[in-house]
């Protein structure tokens, strides 16, 4: 009895221990309801709700609204993109408002290998508003970047689909100038390097560059730019600074669905004006009888006749016009994503599309990301990407007269009205007034190379796979701050390229209309039956690709990176330390091959196998390259008041001799907090003060692989050759590899000692920040060419040296006002401004024409440099004066008797060049060597950006004007002379014949005039090109430019009335791209500022976009 009682009463004390522990459980944990809203008392979706120190945590809800379990003694944090943390720990309170962080000091900014606090930063790290940039549509992310970043310089990517941007960071460009090699900077995506200059062929390609360029900005959560010695973590390639990228996570919550959506237009900014098929008329004949000393010009034959000139006021063939269209382009992504205390994820698929505007021309791509985080313990974490992108691109194949990638835009644009594209049915060759083909281009034909099945068909591919496992080390407190990572990240990209180039038919008329025979279509009074009739036309048989040809071209890279990194952050009382090791290896493998065949079957199928064809070629070439590096980095800080940062990375690559394999990169930063200091207190306007200086330095492995290493091949019957005479007949000899011949075993790394000062400052009630940088970059051992006499025995040319050096400096400086103006509106005007210069100190210096080169201790950009005009010979008798005044014997090449009145008049600055390099006084000759003027000191050297956004109740509008100042520029020479002839080649408008000198009345055949006299007009004539285009005083410009680059207007529909269709939110917006130039220096404004003259143009873009949230 007694032992059943024992066993009551135990079940008894465990039932009671039981109820006791559900009972203490029960208080250790309390629900905490409420809601999170914004300043405007709107709510705010997705806010992060989480339970500090925990893993418990929850998202609001399409009214703001969350729930979760809190322990008792927790401390709740929320927090929002954009918006200062906030801390509670009185559970109590069931309304948060989230304020706006104007300085986003807690922000998290993506370093190399790792992340700081801003608040941490010593260097010179910049981010990109991805807010800003969300609504423009763009087949290159590069080219949105323009005017976000200071020091960042964007080039290019607005014209022809498919076409990229190129960046450069503090002037990195200038490097081109003195003889190096100027690259992008190195792109680092999710901590994937790629290399920066892969070689394929013949040439190197940036694939980081690529990869960057074909991200969907849907995807990406944050971009950085390093642009001083925090670059030097990344050592041998960081001179031209590097672009960190990270890809967005999943967050933590239910799954979340997201679609963004752009529909629009494409179409060009502006056009060139072009001279009526009348004034070009007009403006021939006052050419052909430009000289008055000339009496065997035929006046039938050789000029447009009157009533000829009559019928082209009616004639307006723009076949540009014809068959320029307005484009369309759209893009679409979708994307899930979500996560839980277990492991986030996200995926994203999106497609992207831009239709040419000229004929086959067209771009789309598809876009594909998925990520997985796992925490496969409390403190082991797995994760696995994996993306890519697949493009396809169609360009006109135009080989016809050459293989410039514009002749399709410019042939269009310069074929002179009058000339009609066919007649009676028949394509016809664009012949002038001599009905003679004086040069390849007339043989262009748009409809029939549309029609006649010749392409260039360009396809991409890219593939990365990146993993990785962390383990922390926080189990133990000794330990605690402690995590090893060791990631493996592999890259393939595939390049094809398919041609084809065909034979066509064009025809030639052998009589034409008009009086004097010079046109295709009736003039009043003649009978234009014989001229359209069947044994008028004599056929001609016409090679696109001469001879017509059929080629692939195909390269493939494979890339490999694996890190281990040990990284350690930890803070002791007011004490906060990190630091990192990391041992890094990558190898870099490319293979490239060419196949090309001539003369095909018409009926081809694109096969090579299937094409008999006269001549067959194949060239394949391979290179691979690798790197060792060992990164060690160490940061502390004070009370968050005192900064300190020291860096090393030593790095090796097989592209140099085994000598010159490793480099070592070192850095250091310091910063320090004021405003955190006590005795600042008394100044209440400074919210934020940071001074902050970096000194380290980088380096550049811009050379070829293997490049050190002398390489030799059999070569049957061509080649140089060592020991016998170039005429040997021997069938196989010993030769230089021809790919590989240049070689200097001493070549290795560039070194770049970058330093930078920083003042970050924020004042007014955070209302006003500024941020200043000053830089010192001093380029030293710089890879370069140069020039030197080799004997043509070896064949070669000669080896790349470590020889140049020059200094980059400059000032940057942003400002961003922030304010509100009473509940609901509010603004932000940022400026982006500065300054960059450099000097050369060392390079392969020019010899001749010193005065105009790049000298020691001066700028790389030298300006433009032309002759001074004082005048135009409007008589013979000025002609005999300017030759007797300045005592002239010889004027650009020519006697007194052979100038003429119409051609500009030039000075005689100096004489020829002495042998101590001094210039002697005028010496009568007038000549473009020795001759010039400066007529700009340099491309404008002054410039801001301002980037303008404003919200009132979910209606945002943003908008991009920048402008730049001080040099001048010049009407481009490509419209100052008719091409190698103004018979096939019309002229921009400002060419009016009213405006160009004509010597004397011009008549035609039967006496009528057709061009009256007029010397005292303000254009020379175009004539005496060779004269009159020469760069000069007279063509000179203003430089400066003005313009609306981006206009974005934007409605957030409220969540109240979206959550009825099970929408979170929807954001709706209208953009605009290139919209405006505000200020035009051309003359009659025949070009945007915007446009380069005969390129195609660059071309502004309106859409529509939709971003939606379920």
């Amino acid at each position: 009895m007694k032992y059943n009682n024992s066993i009551n009463k135990m079940w008894l004390g465990v039932l009671l221990m039981f109820v006791m522990t559900l009972s203490a459980y029960a208080q250790k944990t309390q629900t905490y309801k409420g809601v999170v809203l914004d300043e405007t008392e709107q709510p705010v979706i997705g806010a992060a709700v989480k339970v500090v120190g925990t893993t418990i945590g929850v998202i609001t809800d399409f009214d703001g609204k969350f729930s979760l379990q809190v322990p008792e003694g927790k401390v709740v944090e929320v927090t929002f993109v954009g918006y200062a943390p906030q801390k509670i720990s009185d559970l109590k309170k069931t309304t948060i408002i989230l304020k706006e962080d104007a300085q986003l000091l807690d922000e998290v900014v993506v370093v190399g290998y790792g992340t700081q606090k801003k608040a941490h930063l010593t260097g010179a790290i910049a981010t990109v508003p991805m807010d800003d940039i969300q609504d423009l549509s763009g087949g290159g992310l590069a080219s949105s970047l323009s005017g976000m970043v200071n020091g960042l310089s964007v080039s290019g990517g607005q014209s022809r689909p498919g076409e990229n941007a190129r960046i450069y960071i503090r002037d990195t460009n200038s490097l081109g100038e003195v003889g190096s090699t100027a690259q992008e900077p190195l792109y680092v995506i999710d901590g994937y390097i790629y290399p920066n200059d892969v070689k394929i062929g013949n040439s190197t390609e940036n694939l980081g560059a690529t990869a960057f360029n074909n991200l969907d900005p849907s995807v990406i959560e944050s971009i950085s730019v390093l642009k001083d010695a925090a670059a030097a973590v990344y050592g041998a390639r960081a001179a031209n600074g590097v672009i960190l990228v990270t890809t967005k996570k999943g967050q933590l919550g239910a799954p979340q669905i997201s679609y963004s959506g752009t529909f629009g237009l494409a179409d060009e900014v502006s056009r060139p004006k072009m001279l009526s098929a009348y004034n070009y008329g007009r403006l021939y004949n006052a050419m052909a009888d430009a000289d008055p000393t000339v009496t065997s010009l035929n006046r039938t034959t050789g000029l447009y006749q009157a009533d000829e000139l009559e019928a082209m006021k009616g004639l307006n063939y723009d076949l540009l016009d014809k068959y320029w269209k307005t484009a369309f382009t759209m893009k679409h992504g979708v994307n899930i994503s979500g996560a839980t205390d277990k492991a986030n994820y996200f995926a994203d698929i999106s497609y992207f599309t831009q239709d040419g505007n000229l004929g086959k021309l067209d771009y789309n791509r598809w876009n594909y990301r998925a990520g997985v985080d796992v925490k496969v313990s409390k403190w082991l974490k797995a994760n696995l990407t994996v993306s890519g992108d697949y493009g396809k691109k169609n360009t006109p194949n135009v080989k016809v007269g050459g293989t410039s990638d514009e002749k399709d835009y410019n042939l269009l644009l310069t074929r002179p009205y009058y000339i009609p594209e066919e007649v009676n049915g028949n394509p016809i060759a664009a012949y002038g007034i001599s009905n003679t083909e004086a040069n390849g281009n007339q043989n262009y034909s748009y409809s029939v190379l549309q029609n006649s099945g010749d392409y260039s068909r360009n396809m991409t591919s890219n593939l990365s796979v990146n993993g990785s496992v962390e383990y922390d080390f926080g189990w133990n407190e000794i330990l605690k701050g402690l995590k090893f990572k060791f990631s493996y990240s592999k890259s393939i990209n595939s390049d094809k390229n398919n041609q084809y180039g065909s034979e066509y038919t064009l025809y030639r008329l052998i009589n034409r209309s008009g009086s004097g025979s010079h046109l295709y279509t009736p003039v009043s009074g003649q009978d234009y039956d014989d001229i359209i009739s069947e044994d008028n036309f004599r056929s001609m048989t016409i090679s696109n690709g001469s001879p017509s040809y059929l080629s692939r071209n195909m390269n493939r890279t494979d890339n490999y990176q694996v890190n281990f990194t040990a990284s350690y952050a930890r803070n002791f009382g007011a004490h906060h330390l990190g630091g990192l090791f990391s041992i890094e290896k990558s190898e870099a493998e490319s293979e490239y091959l060419y196949g090309y065949v001539s003369d095909p079957y018409e009926f081809t199928t694109g096969q090579s196998n299937s094409a008999e064809a006269n001549t067959m070629t194949t060239t394949f070439t391979r290179s691979e390259s690798g790197t060792m590096s060992y990164i060690g980095r160490l940061n502390y800080a004070y009370a968050d008041r005192y900064l300190f940062e020291v860096l090393l990375r030593s790095d090796s690559s097989t592209k140099f001799a085994p000598e010159n394999y490793w480099g070592l990169f070192p850095s250091a930063s310091l910063g320090w907090i004021v405003s955190q200091e006590s005795w600042m207190e008394k100044f209440k306007w400074v919210d934020y003060l940071k001074v902050r200086a970096s000194f380290g330095l980088t380096g550049r492995d811009n050379t070829a692989a293997w490049q050190w290493m002398q390489v030799y091949a059999q070569d049957a019957n061509k080649g140089p050759m060592f020991g016998t005479s170039i005429s040997n007949g021997t069938d196989n000899r010993i030769t230089i590899n021809k790919n590989n011949s240049a070689v200097n075993r001493d070549v290795h790394w560039d070194k770049s000692y970058k330093a930078n000062f920083g003042v970050d400052l924020t004042t007014l009630n955070n209302r006003l920040a500024l941020n200043l940088d000053a830089y010192y970059v001093q380029n030293r051992e710089m890879l370069m060419n140069i020039s030197q006499s080799v004997p043509g025995i070896v064949g070669t040319q000669s080896a790349a040296v470590n020889l140049g050096e020059m200094d980059n400096y400059g000032v940057e400086l942003s400002a961003t006002w922030r304010d509100k103006i009473g509940k609901d509106f509010k603004y932000k005007i940022g400026i982006n401004t500065g300054y960059t210069d450099n000097k050369v100190l060392v390079m392969d210096w020019e010899t001749e024409y010193l005065y105009r080169q790049i000298t020691k201790n001066h700028r790389s950009d030298i300006g433009t440099w032309g002759m001074q005009s004082i005048g135009m010979f409007r008589s013979f008798q000025d002609i005999e004066e300017y030759f007797a005044k300045y005592n002239i014997t010889s004027y650009m090449g020519m006697t007194k008797d052979k100038v003429r009145p119409g051609m500009l008049m030039y000075k005689d600055v100096r004489g020829a060049q002495q042998s101590d390099g001094s210039y002697a006084a005028p010496d009568g000759i007038v000549d473009k060597d020795n001759d010039q003027v400066r007529l700009s000191n340099r491309s404008n050297p002054y410039g801001f950006t301002t980037n303008l956004s404003a919200e009132w109740k979910g209606l945002s509008v943003t908008a991009q004007i920048n402008a730049s100042w001080g040099g001048y520029s010049m009407i481009p020479s490509a419209a100052l002379k008719p091409g190698t002839g103004i018979e096939y080649t019309n002229m921009p408008s400002f060419w009016n014949p009213d405006n160009m000198f004509v010597y004397n009345d011009i008549y035609d055949g039967s006496g009528n005039l057709v061009m009256a006299a007029n010397r005292d007009a303000e254009l020379p004539n175009l004539n005496y090109s060779s004269v009159n285009s020469v760069a000069s005083t007279f063509w000179r410009v203003s430089g400066t430019r003005v313009q609306l680059n981006r206009l974005t207007l934007a409605y957030a529909i409220p969540s109240k009335y979206t959550k009825i269709a099970g929408i979170q939110s929807c954001r709706l917006n209208v953009t605009g791209q290139n919209l405006l130039s505000l200020y035009n220096p051309y003359p009659d404004n025949f070009i945007d500022p915007m446009y380069s003259y005969g390129s195609y143009p660059t071309l502004r873009k309106i859409t529509i976009g939709v971003n939606l949230t379920f």
